[in-house]
């Protein structure tokens, strides 16, 4: 086999060439380890050899549309040879139904629709150490990662293959998995695990070059580090990437290299056509989107899973809980302060009864739109299961952590705002390159005492690191005050009864980022004196969106995963609902990473998506004590399949 050399193919194949039944696959230790690979009878046409490549990724427990998933890959693995369907992962977290059974729907289902194998994302670990073991020996496709490195062996999490090696007759075709590093979420699930960098891990793996025909990366590292992946290793035939959420309706070629991601929730299904040639060895790779609402038939036994799941927690999940008429969105939430952060921020507050509440936005997972306000609604903008953490700070502690916040992405995304807050009002002041420079604090309108110590509640995940928050100069005063979503539901329940109604205005100037040159000469107060107010937002005041929106430097839109440096021409893109995730590659810098929000990330991926986060316990723990929801049905689905291996 020759060395690699990549051709592009502008014009689509047909997509009515190139199937076959997926592979038996193996999996690899290490180098030193003896390869056992499985045999596929293949098709080839002459000297050349052809193969079809199916992808998902982000699919954050969507089900919903899985019986036509199922109807389109089985349709075409009849009518074609040589085929491989793989996700680029982040395959739990997202929707109740799947996360309130710690992701047991999700691997049963990705078993029917026969997966081959997957790339771990950091919602993987969503649900905790065990049940990601307890997961993985469930599935009957492997779940890689070259750059995960288990350093404690007593933890439940054994060591992740770094690669998978499918062999077509005489052609094969190896895959390298590479996680996001470190993973956005709960440092909990992450305890006895290091996680490597992306091009030197990938660069450990060259000798795999030589070995197989295509060599392809599965990465959930997000668009703008599969961008820069590619510019710095290149022999690589394919990156199949994910976290960023982002819409490539074509593969994105840098320095030769296609690149392809298919959005996220199962909206998309990738489909991607490659041609070895026999002679030269060169790989030549066009591919195309496939929404999977378009499909135009159902598998009725895989869609009868589905119905059975949905049915299981219907019950709970339908319960009205209250009413909004303005809609809580989360949108422009990396801009400023918004709508659905500020109940967030006001729920959690009174709750614990603090004077702040702080939440981050990796952490807001969808809005709430008009109308009925149910618990699905709940768990989905809360999928995590995490609890309120309550904390004493002073003044100078808390600027400290929003200073933070503001460049926590800044090599991602540039610099944004990442903190939505109760009771606090604060102003960034940003210099010539829109980077931070100082900040205001208020409480109650008035400056905050910088000196003076402050109780706030947050939740534990930005408490334990997550996201890189350092919150070790607070004096823990509470661990655990209860969970973040039963905040949520008696806000909402006793707020409607109050006032008829949770409504809140699009924003109300809690958060605002303006330059320097506006900062007002008087700074805020060490003592207890009293001093004039500044012209400081006051919360709820009407007019402030249009003056931020007037005054505020650039900010990268934010889950895209995007750059702010100059512009990269990408192929043509399909956007994602915003509301659901954060991604459409815009012009983006190749030196962003994504961002969890699930970078929800709202690559928009960025976010993190973002930032994404996890729970430090099985998502289970949500149904405890929450007041008239009941329980869950406990039954366990008929619906298994044997491992294949």
């Amino acid at each position: 086999m020759s060395d690699k050399s990549t051709k592009w193919i502008l014009s689509l194949l047909s997509s009515t060439m190139l199937f076959a039944a997926p592979a038996v696959t193996f999996a690899e230790q290490d180098e030193e380890q003896e390869q056992d690979v499985a045999e596929v009878t293949a098709t080839e046409s002459s000297d050349n050899f052809e193969m079809t490549i199916f992808h998902t990724n982000d699919i954050h427990a969507s089900i919903d549309d899985f019986g036509r998933l199922s109807y389109f890959l089985n349709e075409q693995r009849d009518i074609l040879d040589n085929t491989l369907y793989l996700d680029a992962g982040d395959i739990f977290s997202g929707n109740p139904v799947v996360d309130l059974q710690d992701g047991e729907p999700l691997i049963n289902l990705l078993n029917a629709v026969d997966l081959d194998l997957m790339t771990i994302g950091n919602h993987e670990f969503d649900y905790g150490q065990d049940v990601f073991q307890y997961r993985r020996n469930e599935s009957n496709f492997n779940w890689i990662s070259a750059n995960t490195r288990v350093v404690d062996p007593s933890i439940p999490i054994a060591q992740p293959d770094p690669y998978e090696i499918f062999e077509f007759g005489e052609f094969t075709v190896g895959v390298l998995g590479l996680t996001e590093s470190p993973p956005a979420t709960n440092p909990a699930g992450l305890v006895g695990l290091e996680f490597d960098g992306y091009t030197e891990t990938a660069l450990n793996y060259e000798y795999l070059r030589d070995e197989v025909d295509i060599f392809i990366a599965l990465t959930h590292i997000g668009i703008a580090a599969d961008r820069r992946l590619a510019e710095e290793v290149e022999f690589f035939d394919l990156i199949i990437g994910g976290h960023s959420h982002t819409s490539l309706n074509e593969p994105e070629v840098v320095n030769g290299t296609p690149i392809a991601q298919s959005g996220s929730n199962a909206r998309n299904v990738g489909v991607l056509n490659l041609l070895v040639d026999g002679e030269s060895g060169e790989v030549s790779v066009d591919g195309r989107l496939q929404p999977v609402a378009d499909v135009d038939g159902i598998d009725s036994e895989v869609q009868s899973m589905v119905n059975q799941y949905n049915e299981e927690t219907e019950e709970l999940l339908s319960e009205v809980l209250g009413l909004t008429n303005t809609g809580l969105s989360r949108d422009d939430r990396w801009l400023r302060d918004v709508a659905l952060g500020n109940m967030i921020t006001d729920a959690v507050r009174t709750f614990a009864n603090t004077d702040i509440a702080i939440t981050n936005n990796g952490g807001i997972r969808a809005s709430i739109a008009a109308g009925d306000i149910t618990a699905r609604d709940i768990f989905t903008v809360d999928p995590f299961g995490n609890h309120i953490t309550i904390l004493e700070m002073t003044g100078h502690e808390l600027q400290e952590v929003i200073a933070y916040s503001f460049h926590r992405s800044l090599n991602s995304y540039g610099p944004q705002v990442d903190l939505q807050t109760s009771g606090l009002n604060y102003i960034i002041y940003t210099d010539d390159e829109g980077l931070y420079a100082d900040s205001d604090l208020f409480i109650n309108g008035e400056p905050m005492n910088m000196d003076q110590t402050y109780r706030i509640a947050t939740n534990n995940f930005i408490v334990t690191g997550g996201d890189g928050y350092d919150f070790s100069n607070a004096s823990i005063i509470t661990e655990d005050a209860g969970q973040v979503t039963n905040a949520l539901i008696q806000y909402v329940q006793d707020t409607t009864a109050a006032q008829g109604a949770v409504d809140y205005e699009p924003t109300e100037g809690r958060i605002q980022v303006l330059p320097l040159a506006e900062q007002s000469p008087e700074e805020p107060v060490d003592d207890e004196e009293d001093t004039d107010d500044p012209e400081v937002p006051e919360e709820n005041e009407e007019d402030l969106d249009d003056e931020v929106e007037e005054e505020e430097p650039e900010v990268p839109a934010v889950p895209v995963e995007d750059d702010n440096d100059e512009e990269v021409e990408v192929p043509e893109v399909i956007e994602e609902d915003q509301e659901e995730d954060t991604v459409v590659p815009a012009p983006v810098d190749s030196d962003d990473e994504d961002q969890d929000d699930d970078v929800d990330s709202e690559v928009e991926a960025a976010e993190g998506e973002e930032g994404e986060r996890l729970p430090e316990t099985a998502t289970l723990t949500w149904t405890i004590g929450l007041a008239g929801l009941g329980s869950v049905a406990a039954g366990a689905s008929a619906h298994f399949i044997k491992k294949k291996r």
